[in-house]
């Protein structure tokens, strides 16, 4: 049984590999042409109905079978491109179809004056349009240049289906007469129509651009006006490309438009590889510059020339000011911190270079009372970004007027002591004892106490020494005191104090708190300490360490004596 199955399923694939062949070169070998009239008969049939319905109707129904009969000539058109194709097939295949070939001759030349009187239809409604174009309010503009697009894109199709028309009469032979010529002269006469369409439509908006930035100029009317501007340029752009595309389909010059595609899109294709484009474009900026610099040469020399000497004078101006300003808050006369100067003597150049860019943007005639209002806004809105610079850029001018510490202070500010660097609008530099910089915020620094080590010219050092309870208290406080009267930098006024000050666990102590010059405190401070140990040491006074007695008691013992 299994090798009956075997056999019968070797026999069902052997007959199908024999037959599969043979359906392939059948289906291949059919011959696709008689469909293609009968559905050619079929869409010419519906074509006559509709022309004889559009002719005899008028109105929203005129329109309606009009819109019909342009769809039935596109499908018109598309099965005749199929049945060339299909024509071109059966020569190479050495069969010739005479009859379908005389039938796609007399379908072409129906379509070819389909298209002309379509074409001179399209091309009157354009000329209504652009009649009524520069009488139209602006805000009817854009509505006029958004139906001219729309038509022009019609336009376009047409004359694109034209040239597959010309190109498919000369597979099958057929004679379009004088429409070959007229369609490669009206090719031309479009597309430099249209360029000089897109050149006009390129200066008027920068000219209306150059308007808009005039003082009292109508912006609403000019934004209108611009909107149909850039309508009539997508437009006509488009209506270019598909030009020069056409034209380079029959062998005719593009190299003067892909430069202007190129400008007004900003597109870089392909075409820029082209040699004529890339000489179109340099020749074209070259004679722009040299246009521009005839005409613009000497007011820019003179603009240039001004520049220079205004910003020579202010340089100059800058210079004065700040060493003006430096002498008269340096000489004495004002009390001003250092902080405060260096404020004022850095805003005083700054202000005159200031002035001196306003002049500049004067010379180039731009105006700056809008610049000034403009920033103004722009300042509104960025206090409410920089809340927290402006705090520090707040108690950056309360450090400078109220002046708690100077550069070179020494002073503790928010949890930092140090010596003060430098203090600028926002941030404050300290450089610690250990030489570390820190830059503390303003905010941080005038929001906390504020200890200025350095503010005044004499400090107290605090010393405490301890002597032992079996010591000579008096003979210490003369050891001290002796101490202090020999040291040069302790000072007579105010006077030194030493006095027996606690009776703590382990030993006898004294405060000694001489007065010294603020810079020579830590001096002072050491000096005293290890001349007073050494004088300790040498007579016999003791300066006890922490220490605790024991006492240890037996349990049980009669008179609860300590043992020892």
């Amino acid at each position: 049984m299994k090798t009956t199955l075997r056999t019968l399923v070797v026999l069902l694939l052997t007959v199908g590999w024999s037959v599969a062949p043979a359906i392939a070169q059948d289906d291949a070998s059919v011959d696709p042409m008689p469909e293609l009239l009968t559905e050619l008969g079929r869409i010419e049939a519906r074509i006559g109905y509709l022309q004889l319905r559009f002719e005899n109707s008028v109105g929203e129904d005129r329109d309606l079978f009009a819109d019909q009969l342009a769809r039935r000539w596109r499908e018109h058109h598309a099965l005749l491109g199929e049945m060339v194709d299909a024509t071109e097939a059966a020569r190479e295949g050495g069969e010739e179809r005479a009859d379908a070939t005389a039938r796609i001759r007399v379908a072409l030349e129906r379509e070819s004056d389909f298209i002309r009187a379509h074409v001179e239809d399209v091309e009157a409604k354009i000329a209504e349009l652009r009649i009524a174009g520069p009488e139209a309010a602006p805000k009817d503009l854009l509505a006029i240049e958004v139906q001219l697009t729309e038509l022009n894109v019609d336009l376009d199709e047409l004359i694109e289906a034209a040239v597959d028309d010309i190109e498919a009469a000369e597979v099958v032979g057929a004679d379009l007469g004088p429409d070959v010529a007229l369609l490669d002269r009206r090719l031309e006469d479009r597309a430099a129509t249209i360029a000089a369409r897109i050149e006009l439509a390129l200066d008027q908006r920068d000219a209306l651009v150059d308007r808009a930035r005039t003082a009292g100029a109508d912006t609403v009317a000019i934004q209108q006006t611009l909107f149909g501007l850039d309508e009539k340029l997508r437009g006509t752009t488009l209506s270019l490309q598909a030009m020069t595309d056409l034209l380079r389909r029959r062998d005719l010059e593009t190299a003067d438009y892909r430069p202007l595609l190129l400008e007004a899109t900003g597109d870089i294709g392909v075409s820029i590889l082209d040699p004529e484009v890339v000489g179109s474009l340099v020749a074209t900026r070259w004679t722009s510059i040299r246009l521009w610099l005839a005409d613009n040469a000497p007011n820019l020399m003179v603009k240039i020339v001004t520049i220079l000497l205004v910003i020579f004078v202010f340089g100059i101006l800058a210079r004065l000011a700040r060493k003006a300003i430096d002498k008269a808050v340096s000489s004495g006369k004002v009390d001003t911190s250092e902080i405060l100067r260096r404020l004022v003597v850095g805003m005083a150049s700054k202000v005159v270079w200031l002035l001196g860019f306003l002049v500049v943007l004067s010379v180039f005639g731009v105006d700056v009372g809008p610049m000034l209002a403009g920033l103004g806004i722009a300042g509104f809105v960025l206090g409410f970004a920089l809340q927290d610079t402006l705090s520090n850029f707040a108690a950056g001018l309360m450090i400078m007027f109220y002046r708690p510490f100077d550069v070179g202070d020494v002073v503790g500010a928010a949890g930092v002591k140090g010596k003060v660097a430098s203090v600028s609008l926002v941030s404050t530099v300290i450089t610690t004892l250990d030489n570390q910089v820190l830059i503390l915020p303003n905010s941080k620094v005038w929001g906390d106490v504020i200890n200025n080590v350095t503010a005044q010219d004499t400090r107290r050092v605090d010393l405490v020494f301890g002597i032992g309870y079996g010591d000579d208290a008096a003979k210490a406080q003369r050891i001290m005191e002796q101490v202090l009267a020999e040291h040069p930098l302790v000072l007579d006024d105010p006077e030194a104090v030493v006095r027996l000050h606690e009776l703590a666990d382990s030993s006898v102590n004294f405060v000694c708190r001489p007065w010294c010059l603020t810079g020579d405190y830590w001096d002072v401070y050491w000096d005293v300490t290890e001349t007073v140990k050494q004088r300790f040491d040498a007579e016999g006074v003791s300066i006890p360490f922490p220490q605790r007695d024991v006492h240890i008691y037996r349990q049980g013992a009669g008179d609860g004596a300590p043992a020892n």
